[in-house]
């Protein structure tokens, strides 16, 4: 391009976009250029530098708080030793003027061979600024990749390569997508319970309680919540004020690298004040360090980590998820009334069209196994120990509670009297307090990269009232003592039972299908999906098989009341959606439900068994076992 080429440029660019140029001047052809359209605000400079390259500075200013800065560079062949060596100096001014910063152009460097030493000084040198190589494909007909993008930013994705016909170069298309975030919210109404005085807060339990009754559970339930809420007014008045967005370090951020940080920063505004050579200079260097020492710090801390929990499953896949899964928050929504109504229905429609779908269909009949002679009809009354034991193994609750867990927690010793009162009258009358079977859904995406947009990518966690959990854990844990000592459960159901795990299922499914195959027999498996498992269990049937292993009397009536008449509500703060009806399935989120869906599921391998799939396979019952969170599978061998 040169100046006798404005016309024919003029000519290739369409209408409603404008170019900023930089032409070769002292060789035939050449120069470069940025096309864009003349609604977006782009500016552009050059400067002088020693590099044998053109370039082209540019800023690219979408909303008065987001600008995307780079640099568009052509280094022709050539030597590419110095190139590699000083092209740290040319960057680093720009690239730590912004974290949104991207380098692109064609380097005529062959940037998939790792092994050549002027390609790894190029990477590294750029390395040392943040900045990452992010095109993994080739870009030239002759399959390697010269046309870079180098980038620190989270916002910029390399999205595809597309040949052109009338170049041997691709065209190498990127992503800057930022959404622009304010650092304080709508305002949320809260209480700050976390600034009251113990002593105060005791005080004015102690006063305003209510008498002990053991009457009506209902009864009881409302006024515990009255007298627990009117301290509460009291002692921590509803406010509704902005909160700052939460900007939490990491936790292998140090205090060595806060310190590096303020330097780099101090360092930063000195050099922009004067732009001397000397204090850009010191700024790369402590640039760099602070990125040494950023390295070091999550390599020790994750080294830590692994080394800590070898033998910790749990905490392995956590880690692997931090590395492997995106920010979760890149997907979050703005939340409103609407949106909560719009989550409610569809989870409301989608258990009742699933429930609907099989409902009227005639159900095989299934012969109930002989009921065991020891039979279970109440539940045990518990005493305040226990009742504060229970308490403090519970750490969290519901948005709806009277206060969060952590008060219920430290005033145990002046609320468990009244909670166990209350749990000892729901045994005595076989009712479940119908406040408490109100819950509020979190809505929670399935995979941090779904798209929120749709409804299918959530699944509902019922959030719980803290009192509500109490008693659940209370009865499971009568429960979960009659059916192990009774042998009551399969002994091959490994889900949600204690010193029983997936890895435990997977170890004896494996050894089962290798000793089957080594004894030169056939082996197949069959996996059951089951959807939405817990949130499609129906009452009645449930019943059924609680009665027919041995759960009577005011036990029964009481689960079937702690079943019944339950609604829910989607929480997205500060708004709730309208209540929807519950007309089958068992709470997500309770410490109950797990128990109540293995005895829900456990006719499964008679189920299987009477379809006599005998020859040539050996249905063997003790490998038919639920082992999956939320899934069934079924080993038929």
């Amino acid at each position: 391009m040169n100046a006798s080429s404005a016309p024919d440029i003029a000519t290739a660019i369409p209408e409603g976009y404008k170019i900023s140029r930089k032409d070769r001047t002292n060789q035939v052809g050449g120069g470069i250029a940025i096309v864009f359209k003349d609604s977006i605000s782009v500016t552009t400079s050059t400067e002088d530098t020693p590099l044998a390259t053109e370039h082209l500075h540019f800023q690219i200013r979408t909303d008065p708080r987001t600008t995307l800065r780079g640099s568009l560079v052509y280094r022709p062949p050539g030597p590419r030793a110095s190139f590699s060596d000083s092209i740290a100096d040319f960057v680093s001014p720009h690239a730590l003027a912004s974290p949104d910063y991207i380098l692109l152009g064609d380097l005529n460097f062959h940037l998939e061979q790792n092994n050549d030493p002027n390609t790894t000084a190029l990477l590294d040198n750029l390395a040392n600024l943040g900045l990452k190589q992010l095109v993994n494909t080739a870009t030239h007909i002759a399959g390697h990749t010269l046309d870079p993008i180098f980038s620190a930013s989270k916002h910029i994705s390399f999205s595809r390569a597309s040949a052109l016909h009338w170049t041997d170069h691709s065209c190498v298309h990127f992503t800057f997508r930022r959404e622009t975030r304010h650092l304080r919210t709508q305002p949320i109404p809260h209480q700050q319970w976390n600034k009251i005085p113990e002593e105060q807060l005791f005080s004015a339990l102690t006063i305003n309680q209510p008498t002990l009754t053991t009457d009506d559970p209902n009864d009881a339930a409302l006024s515990l919540t009255n007298w627990i809420t009117n301290c509460a007014d009291n002692l921590a008045p509803l406010r509704r004020t902005h909160r700052q967005a939460n900007t939490k370090k990491p936790r292998w951020f140090s205090d060595t690298l806060k310190e590096s940080k303020k330097t780099c920063r101090a360092l930063e505004r000195t050099w922009r004040k004067d732009h001397t050579a000397d204090n850009m200079t010191a700024l790369k260097n402590a640039t760099r360090e602070h990125h040494h020492l950023i390295r070091a710090a999550k390599r020790n801390f994750f080294t830590d980590r692994l080394d800590k929990n070898s033998h910790n499953s749990r905490e392995l896949f956590s880690i692997v998820k931090e590395f492997s899964t995106p920010n979760a928050n890149a997907n979050a929504v703005t939340p409103s009334q609407d949106l909560c109504n719009s989550r409610a229905t569809f989870f409301h429609r989608k258990i009742t069209d699933l429930h609907d779908s099989f409902g009227h269909q005639t159900q095989p009949s299934i012969t109930e196994p002989t009921p065991p002679a020891i039979t279970l009809n109440a539940w045990t009354h518990i005493n305040t120990e226990e009742t504060k034991t229970t308490m403090n193994s519970i750490h969290s609750g519901a948005p709806s509670d009277p206060c969060p867990h952590f008060i219920f927690n430290k005033a145990d010793d002046i609320i468990a009297p009244h909670l166990q009162a209350i749990i000892n009258s729901s045994f005595s009358s076989a009712t479940f307090p119908e406040s408490w079977k109100h819950t509020e859904v979190n809505a929670l995406l399935k995979k941090p990269t779904a798209d929120p947009s749709d409804l299918k990518n959530f699944r509902p966690i019922s959030l719980l009232p803290f009192p509500a959990k109490v008693i659940e854990k209370t009865v499971n844990k009568q429960l979960t003592n009659f059916l192990e000592d009774n042998n009551l459960l399969d002994p091959s159901q490994t889900g949600f039972r204690t010193n029983h795990s997936t890895e435990t299922a997977l170890i004896s499914v494996t050894d089962d299908i290798r000793t089957l195959m080594d004894n030169g027999e056939t082996v197949a498996l069959i996996l059951l999906n089951l959807s939405a498992p817990f949130d499609t269990v129906c009452h009645r049937t449930l019943i059924t098989h609680l009665r027919s292993t041995g759960i009577h009397g005011q036990a029964l009536d009481w689960i079937a009341s702690f079943l019944s008449n339950r609604s829910q509500r989607v929480y997205l703060p500060p708004f709730r959606s309208d209540p929807t009806e519950i007309i089958c399935g068992v709470p997500q989120g309770s410490s109950l439900s797990p128990t109540l869906f293995n005895v829900y599921m456990s006719p499964l391998t008679d189920i299987v068994r009477k379809h006599n799939i005998i020859i040539p396979w050996t249905i063997r019952r003790e490998t038919c076992r639920p082992f999956v969170r939320g899934t069934t599978h079924l080993e038929v061998l």
